[in-house]
């Protein structure tokens, strides 16, 4: 029932690709057993088959597995849970990475969603699925015993930041508004999973990875995913007093906010 090496089970959502996808390949070549989570099953095999095959950063098959799970879906979630559950009896650390970027308006035409499918869109994947997703392994993860354990990071953006929306360019209320609104939600998520399981002795963590360039946003961002991947490496293992309630970059904490 035991991980190799009784290494800390880490489970990252939407890692087959971009972010999570470097985040998994970190956490792989440095002492963790990471289930890299895809809504695809064959998706997440072929990131893992790319990850061992990359010569750059060394990844074994022994140290990294596919899990499906789709952050959509309640009853994905579940099985997830009961797969991790039956298997390894526990979960150390949980990152809450899957999420959308859509276009923020319906087509001309009218055969794109309506501005409230859009929201929903949105909100169900970047917001209600990493709640459910952290509701339903908050049991897997009180059985965690490894040093460093019981710890949950979601990976936000410096678009979430109020304050920062009232500057100017691409941070400029002005835009993204939808993608962004779920990341601001996000952050009132953290201060209260942060403040009701502080006792429990977890650690609670959100990371802003800057804009990299992902399939997420066409490849347009200008940071390279693989130090956007830094930061929630950092969020989900460094120590509590220096991330906990608190969102991180690759520099350390991130203010204001």
């Amino acid at each position: 029932m035991s991980p190799p090496s009784n290494k800390p089970i880490v489970l990252i959502t939407g890692a087959n690709q971009g972010l999570g996808y470097y985040a998994a390949q970190q956490m792989a070549s440095t002492g963790y057993h990471v289930l890299v989570g895809s809504r695809d099953i064959t998706k997440a095999e072929k990131a893992i088959e790319q990850l061992v095959a990359d010569d750059s950063v060394k990844v074994t098959k022994e140290n990294i597995e596919p899990i499906l799970i789709d952050v959509n879906s309640d009853e994905s979630i579940q099985q997830a849970a009961k797969t991790v559950q039956d298997k390894y009896g526990k979960l150390d650390i949980l990152m809450n990475n899957a999420g959308i970027a859509l276009a923020q308006a319906a087509s001309e035409d009218g055969k794109g969603p309506t501005l409230r499918e859009l929201y929903q869109q949105h909100y169900n994947t970047n917001l209600f699925g990493a709640v459910v997703t952290t509701d339903v392994f908050l049991p897997l993860l009180r059985k965690s015993t490894a040093s460093g354990g019981k710890r949950v990071a979601f990976t936000s953006s410096g678009l979430s930041s109020l304050e920062m929306a009232e500057k100017e360019g691409m941070y400029s209320a002005a835009n993204y508004v939808i993608y962004r609104s779920t990341k601001t939600a996000m952050s009132m998520i953290l201060l209260h999973y942060a403040a009701i399981l502080d006792k429990e002795g977890f650690v609670v963590s959100a990371s802003d990875p800057g804009y990299c360039g992902t399939n997420l946003n066409g490849f347009a961002g200008f940071r390279d995913p693989r130090q956007g991947a830094v930061a929630l490496v950092k969020a989900a293992i460094d120590p509590k007093d220096k991330v906990h309630g608190k969102v991180i970059d690759d520099e350390g904490t991130v203010e204001p906010w």
